[in-house]
């Protein structure tokens, strides 16, 4: 630093004054809930681990090989690390161990290499990304791709974020070569290349970047074509790769509906034990309930929208409380209700029984209040009515639904099977219906362009439940 000029000495002076204001403002108060939660994790010193560097916390000497889980005084569920697509986003603790490469986790390998480390994510920076993303661009995931770009920037510069790295074509290279070294699917490390290039966009088109400094405005538009070019090499790869994955599922073959919701029929009586202890009033409302047994009531229920109403992962992403509390009941099948939501990229319905809506409902009242860390309020109290029906044991929405779906087909030690899977076995059972029935049954899958007030305008709602529920998987009237 002797040899630099004032303006950077006074720069680093700065980041240094705000790294220290955020770690006095996260680092030294702790939610006794975050520290109980933590302390029931199956993998407590991993989950420590990762809550200590999202606080900025530095934790030196950590194994190449994570250290054995102290087993749990009640049973409980060993822990994996969640797929790529959210590596520290879901937060879920009701997780399975993966044994498939050497005993250490993509998660492990990622974090003993170093790569899950990151710059602030209040440098002014990543903050004006930040609001870019979350306000203009309408981007609910937005905290992800921060978190991408921050761990790309200490890659290029542990000390400082800049835009500088633009001058670094072989080091940036490198990393995302590295990505794909430490086990990354393609389609992740291209989604790391496409955050890098948002960025990068952002600050060259809407930021002052163009009369301040010219000549690193001139390198950043150099540095977006040297990543296209980068794209348009890697987008080969990711081609084969969703080609393999294609074959994979061709070769797998069309599974039965009872295959489909097998995970269902293997967890319902630990499930119905959860609900009976809600039903019953055991609960003062779910507290005396374990974080397993939460856990277990969320991702059932996720299970049930994804795989007996063949839904997609966004349609539980997306769910909100509104969409909850607007549900449709059919006057001449009062059996059935139907939930529509919105904001899925395709509007998506989907038809609960009498039983499954005392479940939900269950949830609704009981448990998700628990996840979210509040008291019981009644609904008409409840001012956040926009808030996410699917809440996480971390207090924050579902990210990956599909997760959740592969965490209780491990814990219950059930083939997996993904949502296309389940689409797939639904769609073939079509074949031997009618034109009609069949494009009932599309519009229920959301394979039109049908909105859910469609849906909510028909006269008989039971329709579709007759297409799909009782045509596809057999049921009787």
């Amino acid at each position: 630093m002797r040899t630099s000029s004032e303006a950077d000495i006074l720069a680093v002076v700065e980041s240094a004054k705000r790294a220290v204001s955020n770690l006095m403002r996260t680092g030294r108060v702790w939610e006794y809930s975050l520290l109980s939660r933590i302390m029931q994790s199956p993998d407590t010193i991993g989950r420590m681990i990762e809550e200590l560097e999202s606080r900025g916390n530095a934790v030196v000497g950590i194994p190449t090989e994570a250290p054995t889980a102290a087993v749990p005084a009640v049973p409980d569920v060993p822990v994996e690390a969640p797929a790529e697509s959210s590596s520290e986003s879901s937060g879920e603790l009701y997780q399975c161990p993966d044994t498939t490469k050497q005993g250490t986790s993509l998660r492990e390998r990622m974090a003993s290499l170093g790569y899950y480390k990151k710059h602030s994510l209040d440098h002014d920076l990543l903050v004006s990304f930040a609001k870019f993303l979350q306000f203009d661009m309408s981007n609910e995931n937005f905290k992800q791709e921060v978190e991408n770009v921050a761990r790309f920037l200490y890659f290029m510069d542990p000390q400082q974020a800049s835009l500088l790295f633009v001058r670094q074509h072989e080091k940036s290279r490198e990393y995302f070569l590295k990505l794909s070294e430490a086990g990354l699917s393609k389609q992740t490390v291209q989604n790391y290349i496409k955050s890098v290039k948002r960025f990068l966009k952002f600050h060259t088109g809407s930021t002052d970047l163009c009369f301040t400094d010219r000549v690193l405005h001139e390198d950043c538009k150099n540095y977006i074509s040297f990543l296209d070019n980068i794209q348009m090499a890697t987008s080969k790869q990711v081609s084969k790769e969703t080609t393999r994955k294609r074959f994979d599922t061709f070769q797998e073959g069309v599974l039965s509906s009872t295959q489909v919701t097998a995970v269902l029929a293997a967890a319902k009586k630990d499930f119905l034990a959860v609900i009976g202890k809600l039903h019953a009033g055991e609960c003062s409302p779910g507290h005396q309930l374990t974080l397993t047994e939460l856990q277990l009531v969320l991702y059932y229920l996720e299970a049930i929208v994804i795989l007996e109403h063949a839904q997609w992962p966004g349609v539980v992403e997306h769910m909100t409380v509104t969409e909850w509390i607007s549900r449709r009941r059919d006057d001449t099948r009062p059996g059935f209700v139907v939930v529509a939501v919105k904001e899925h990229k395709t509007a998506a319905t989907f038809v609960l029984t009498q039983e499954q809506e005392m479940w939900f409902d269950l949830y609704f009242s009981e448990v998700r209040p628990v996840m979210l860390g509040k008291k019981r309020k009644r609904v008409e109290d409840d001012d956040e009515t926009d808030e996410r029906f699917f809440i996480s044991s971390t207090d924050k929405a579902i990210y990956n639904a599909s997760n959740d779906l592969e965490r209780l087909h491990k814990k219950y030690q059930v083939p997996k099977v993904t949502s296309q899977m389940a689409r797939r076995a639904f769609e073939t059972a079509t074949k031997e219906l009618s034109d009609v029935q069949k494009t009932k049954v599309a519009g229920y899958l959301t394979h039109s362009t049908a909105t859910a007030e469609k849906h909510y305008r028909m006269k008989e709602i039971g329709s579709a439940v007759d297409a799909f529920l009782r045509n596809l998987r057999g049921d009787s009237e």
